[in-house]
């Protein structure tokens, strides 16, 4: 009988030992989430994991996480270089090494006799995984300089690609896609209930269920599902830490993104019947509220739970001579990367960083309502 996608990803683990965990830069909630609750469910069973984002910096509210301090920003120690010396013959008195100019220079002494060049021969050894888990990840390039620094190790390594999006290119050589899924998290936990349900403690539900509460905007999205809640209610019974996930991830907002929330908010617009719905922020607002460009995300989520007719939400914003960017985020499921292909926009299907060509907030803005007005007028995003 031929074993469904879900098998095949515990066959290929239980044979793995050595496993690489990663996740999209920037990450979201979801990716962070997901990463580390299946890092801790695949310590629990045996293995030995490791989990990597590219130049990653954690979130300030992310922090409660078990282990948070885990992810690392780059993949070190991926393979080995080998050098053999033939001491069947001549055994080894002494051995030590040097650098010198950039060289390496290793000294070996023969007790007696003398070695030869013929003696020595090099190799690559194996690479240090033998299985690379791409978690929320719609496609390799979302790796960033993980992937096309290291571009022959995910060649030549299998990778398990988990995912709930539509967009996702089935990069990998087991594809756990799950277009009914909220989340990421959503589908990790299925794979950890198949590894037994002693894997799921107390620090495995807290992961998940953080993963799911911030994708559904603590349940308030369109996309929530009676399997999502049920999933929730599990990972409760579990021993997740709902309360403290929601105080970390919705009731730790500093007095300075609160200010730009305010500056934000005054200055929303929408059109096509509050499907299409934008802000407009400058270096002043920046200025005067203390706030940082990493604070605008908490003012799209703001925009989501709070415009429930919103199919597309921008945040249109410029820094002091420099060109002007947009967060683009979407609740219906649509490809923001079709919507915006221009000058390469940074992020997933669901949400993108476009840094525009203008410094002109005002042309920005138009640039963005050409893209979209058709579209909508059309009936359909």
């Amino acid at each position: 009988m031929e074993l469904t996608l879900l098998q095949q990803a515990v066959e290929l683990i239980n044979r793995s030992r050595n496993i690489l965990i990663c996740l999209p830069a920037p990450p979201s909630s979801d990716a962070i989430a997901s990463g580390l609750g299946l890092l801790l469910t695949l310590e629990k069973i045996g293995k030995r994991a490791r989990v990597v984002c590219n130049q990653f910096e954690l979130p300030s509210n992310h922090a409660f996480l078990p282990k948070s301090s885990a992810i690392e920003r780059d993949i070190a120690n991926l393979r080995q270089f080998i050098i053999s010396l033939d001491v069947s013959k001549v055994p080894v008195e002494e051995l030590s090494y040097t650098v010198e100019s950039g060289k390496l220079n290793i000294y070996v002494t023969p007790r007696e006799g003398f070695y030869d060049a013929r003696d020595v021969t090099t190799n690559t050894g194996k690479f240090a995984y033998d299985v690379v888990v791409v978690v929320d990840a719609d496609d390799l390039e979302r790796l960033g300089a993980l992937a096309t620094d290291n571009a022959e190790f995910f060649y030549r390594t299998p990778i398990l690609n988990i995912d709930h999006r539509a967009s996702n290119t089935h990069f990998g050589a087991i594809n756990l896609i799950d277009l009914t899924a909220t989340s990421t998290s959503e589908i990790v936990f299925e794979l950890v209930k198949a590894f037994g349900f002693n894997t799921l403690d107390e620090q495995v539900a807290t992961t998940l269920l953080t993963g799911i509460i911030s994708k559904t905007k603590s349940f308030q999205t369109p996309s929530v599902t009676p399997r999502s809640l049920a999933v929730a209610s599990h990972l409760v019974a579990s021993g997740a830490r709902r309360e403290e996930i929601i105080d970390n991830l919705f009731q730790s907002k500093t007095l300075a993104t609160l200010k730009l929330w305010g500056r934000a908010l005054a200055r929303i617009q929408d059109k096509f019947d509050g499907r299409f719905v934008w802000t407009l922020l400058n270096e002043t607002d920046f200025q005067k509220s203390g706030a940082r460009e990493d604070d605008l995300p908490h003012v799209i989520d703001e925009l989501i739970v709070n415009v429930p007719t919103a199919e597309l939400i921008a945040t249109i914003y410029s820094r002091a001579n420099q060109p002007v960017s947009a967060f683009l985020s979407t609740t219906k499921g649509h490809d923001l990367k079709k919507l915006f292909p221009q000058g390469r926009p940074y992020g997933s299907q669901n949400f993108l960083i476009w840094k525009m060509s203008t410094t002109d907030l005002a042309v920005a803005e138009k640039e963005i309502l050409k893209i979209v007005t058709p579209l909508f007028e059309g009936g359909e995003l």
